[in-house]
């Protein structure tokens, strides 16, 4: 990221200002502050990271696939044999903050700030998969979106996508 002095001195000042605003995250806002005032390149990228930008077509498949899971979670409820798939299979883990933590950051997004699918279980992880997804999930919405009733799916029709 590349930056005038000016424009380091005021976000500079900003972490300072969040600093006391937000003492639970004091020590997080004085690091930056610091990589800001120093100039440190290589811990600059990490504001690339942090105001990086999510295509709207990135942010659609992300909507898609929770919505995948919805209908999952539905087409599941509904059947008449729920022990024939195992709910834990029809559960939206969510992404790997390791590898994909901008889409893990989105999920975040649309369900504690935008109050969607929150009814999805973020479990202990909030939503951390702790495994790449990305690749499973498009396969996956590949064979939901063949589906002729994508909001009433069979058991055969379950085990096809999760299994993709």
């Amino acid at each position: 990221m590349e930056m005038t002095n000016a424009q380091r001195l005021i976000l500079s000042n900003q972490y300072k200002m969040m600093t006391m605003l937000d003492p639970t995250n004091a020590e997080r806002y004085r690091r930056l502050q610091t990589i800001i005032e120093r100039g440190y390149g290589l811990q600059m990228r990490e504001l690339d990271r942090e105001f990086g930008e999510l295509m709207e077509e990135t942010c659609r498949t992300i909507i898609d696939i929770m919505e995948m899971y919805h209908a999952l979670h539905v087409s599941w409820t509904n059947l008449k044999d729920t022990q024939a798939i195992d709910e834990r299979r029809v559960t939206f883990l969510g992404f790997d903050a390791a590898t994909e933590a901008r889409y893990l950051g989105y999920v975040r997004f649309m369900v504690n700030i935008e109050g969607r699918y929150t009814h999805f279980d973020a479990g202990t992880h909030g939503f951390n998969a702790q495994t790449p997804m990305w690749e499973k999930y498009q396969r996956m919405l590949n064979v939901w979106h063949a589906c002729p009733r994508q909001y009433h799916l069979s058991a055969n029709e379950i085990n096809q996508i999760i299994n993709a």
